[in-house]
C-alpha cells in the first residue's frame, strides 16, 4: 500500500557564519541560509520597506540591529542542529537546536529580540517554551 504520508525532512547541522537579522537570513558553512521558523523580528529599513500595519518596533532600525546582535550572540561560529519545516525566499525555514539544547526560536523569544509568529508557529508545531 503506497503511503501518502512524506517521512519528515532529514536533519541537518549548521555552524553560523553570518546573521542579517533576527530571523534571518542566517548562513551555515555548507551555504545554506536559514529562516527562523516561528517568528517575526524587526527588519532593517534599508532592506525592507515597513508595512503598513506592523507594530513600531518592527520599522525600527535601532531594533533590528539588536535583534541581530541577540542572534549573532546566539549563534556566530556555533553549530546548531536544525531541522528544516519549508522554504522562504531561496531560505530553508528551520526548527533550529543550539548546542545546549535550546531552541533557538524560544532563546530569540526569550532575549526580547522578536515576537512569536502565531499562525507560522503552529503551523511549523514548534511548541511550548521553557
Amino acid at each position: 500500500m503506497l503511503s501518502l504520508i512524506a517521512p519528515p525532512p532529514a536533519i541537518f547541522s549548521c555552524t553560523v557564519t553570518r546573521v542579517h537579522d533576527g530571523d534571518g537570513p542566517i548562513w551555515c558553512s555548507n551555504g545554506t541560509k536559514i529562516r527562523v521558523a516561528g517568528i517575526q523580528a524587526p527588519d532593517l529599513k534599508n532592506t525592507v520597506p515597513c508595512r503598513e500595519g506592523r507594530a513600531e518596533y518592527a520599522c525600527s532600525n535601532v531594533a533590528a540591529e539588536r535583534s541581530r546582535v541577540v542572534v549573532e550572540r546566539l549563534t556566530l561560529h556555533q553549530a546548531m542542529t536544525c531541522q528544516p519545516m519549508g522554504t522562504s525566499y531561496s531560505r530553508v525555514v528551520a526548527r533550529c537546536t543550539l548546542q545546549d539544547g535550546r531552541s533557538l526560536s524560544c532563546a530569540i523569544l526569550a532575549a526580547g529580540a522578536a515576537v512569536r509568529w502565531d499562525k507560522y508557529w503552529v503551523r511549523y508545531h514548534m511548541g511550548e517554551c521553557r
